[in-house]
């Protein structure tokens, strides 16, 4: 076998592509581009858009997406 060196030069970022990480991402997407910067939001509205956001990648409606646990 021959000998070979890895070497890295940059930043290495590690993704997981888990649905709850693909669903978190999306919260922060979504929250980014439609929040006012100024408005704080309460935890409410941060688990209710997380479960819809969880919901969608796991290939929900759109009817049980928006629907009310």
């Amino acid at each position: 076998m021959a000998d070979q060196s890895i070497s890295v030069s940059s930043p290495v970022k590690i993704e997981s592509d888990c649905k709850a990480r693909v669903a978190f991402d999306l919260m922060e997407k979504i929250a980014r581009y439609t929040s006012d910067e100024n408005q704080r939001k309460d935890k409410k509205f941060w688990f209710t858009l997380y479960r819809q956001c969880h919901k969608a990648v796991n290939h929900t409606n759109l009817e049980g997406i928006l629907k009310e646990d």
